[in-house]
């Protein structure tokens, strides 16, 4: 079931069942100045906090006590002068107050970065992963997984795989993806990073909810992987953008999803296909022994 309705997400928050959804994952405006329609994102910075402060007690109320709320947010220059605002730490603020825990605070970098002549050029945000109960959440470790870099390490034995650091490496959807895949909603989830999320701390079958979900990559990342999904939106032109997904990138297995992997996914394969080389006469080598294939 996935569902995306148009409207205030403070107001259909309001609709949903108390403990009914297993994970909330969202970006809100950031404040800056975004074009985002309907959406006014220069706002005073208390009514900021003020929104997304009534957003996570609700989320609270919500989620299921195992349940996980992944919120994205960044560092952006505010004011007249420009200093740099560090939003991640209201957000942490925010969550106290509405008796969120922090379990991790993962930075997300990518290459495509912001360009910047008076100060360093922005290369990351960060994502606040807050859970109802800091004793029992659900964190499925064997679903993400980075696998070995060589097949002689010595943890390969009766290990599947290393835990994912806090730092993940997703490259942002540019404006030439956005041209392709036909959306116009002006920041866009690098969907292989909410497959990850979806999979660490949700299961087949469980809700998750989207309450800022703009052009729908939360309810594209829940339909491949058997999720139900929620998704609420105050700019109804962006429906027919997730609904068009939804249909398109939604009916992509999971199995054969390569963009699902993170770059540090890829550069452990590339160093895997050097690794090979040792036991490889190069006159018998293959496209198959660079690229990895088995």
């Amino acid at each position: 079931m996935i569902d995306y309705r148009i409207g205030d997400c403070r107001e259909l928050l309001k609709e949903i069942p108390d403990e009914s959804v297993r994970l909330v994952v969202t970006s809100p405006p950031y404040n800056i100045g975004k074009p985002y329609g309907h959406y006014k994102d220069k706002i005073p910075l208390d009514k900021w906090q003020e929104l997304i402060s009534d957003v996570t007690r609700e989320v609270y109320r919500i989620l299921t006590p195992d349940g996980s709320f992944f919120l994205n947010l960044s560092p952006v220059p505010f004011g007249n002068d420009k200093e740099i605002l560090p939003m991640p730490f209201l957000g942490y603020e925010i969550f106290k107050k509405n008796n969120l825990y922090l379990r991790n605070m993962i930075t997300w970098t990518f290459n495509n970065m912001q360009n910047c002549t008076n100060r360093l050029s922005g290369r990351y945000e960060n994502i606040l992963w807050g859970v109802k109960d800091i004793n029992n959440y659900i964190f499925n470790l064997d679903d993400i997984r980075i696998p070995y870099i060589t097949q002689n390490d010595k943890r390969l034995d009766g290990g599947i795989g290393r835990n994912p650091t806090d730092v993940w490496y997703f490259d942002r959807v540019n404006n030439m993806t956005k041209k392709k895949l036909g959306l116009t909603h002006p920041t866009v989830y690098p969907l292989p990073m909410i497959i990850r999320i979806l999979k660490m701390s949700s299961n087949p079958g469980d809700t998750i909810l989207d309450p800022f979900a703009g052009s729908g990559t939360s309810l594209v990342a829940a339909k491949i992987l058997g999720r139900n999904a929620i998704g609420f939106e105050l700019d109804g032109k962006y429906k027919e953008e997730c609904e068009r997904r939804l249909n398109m990138e939604g009916t992509i297995p999971a199995s054969v999803f390569e963009e699902c992997r993170s770059e540090e996914e890829k550069k452990n394969d590339f160093l895997n296909a050097i690794a090979k080389l040792n036991s490889i006469d190069p006159n018998q080598l293959t496209i198959d022994d660079i690229s990895g294939q088995e």
